[in-house]
């Protein structure tokens, strides 16, 4: 128990964003106006939403995950439908964001991009506590220190 409890803890306060790569972190560097930060942020986003569907992928070829997902994949199941909720919310969140943001800093594709890229790094962090937890083996350490 303790194990999992650290990790965890390890997990929320240890993790950078996802979307913290040299690749991201060179073009915001180049980039002379919102604009431009923007499309950064969506060539990001479009590499994180890929990492996060190959951990669906992957999730859906687990064992203890198959009975769960009911279906094959992302094709059909639980994981699908999980997947596709998710990502119908995001989109229409951030579409609430922007309308709602219109009179603030930022231009409209920027204030998009951020939103998007925010969403899609948090539920890839949440996605690996997943396969945290499913990769823990079962050692739990229920003694107190």
């Amino acid at each position: 128990m303790l194990k999992k409890l650290f990790a965890l803890l390890l997990l929320t306060t240890v993790t950078t964003p996802a979307y913290a790569t040299a690749e991201y972190d060179a073009c915001y560097q180049k980039a002379r106006n919102d604009n431009e930060v923007a499309l950064c942020m969506k060539a990001e986003n479009t590499r994180l939403l890929r990492e996060v569907q190959q951990i669906y992928l992957n999730l859906s070829k687990q064992q203890a995950i198959k009975k769960w997902n009911n279906g094959n994949g992302l094709i059909s199941g639980n994981l699908k439908d999980m997947y596709n909720s998710w990502l119908a919310y995001r989109n229409r969140y951030c579409s609430l964001y922007v309308v709602a943001s219109q009179n603030t800093f930022g231009g409209e594709s920027f204030d998009r991009e951020r939103c998007l890229l925010s969403f899609t790094n948090d539920h890839y962090e949440l996605m690996k506590t997943v396969i945290i937890n499913l990769n823990s083996g079962g050692e739990e350490d229920d003694t107190e220190e």
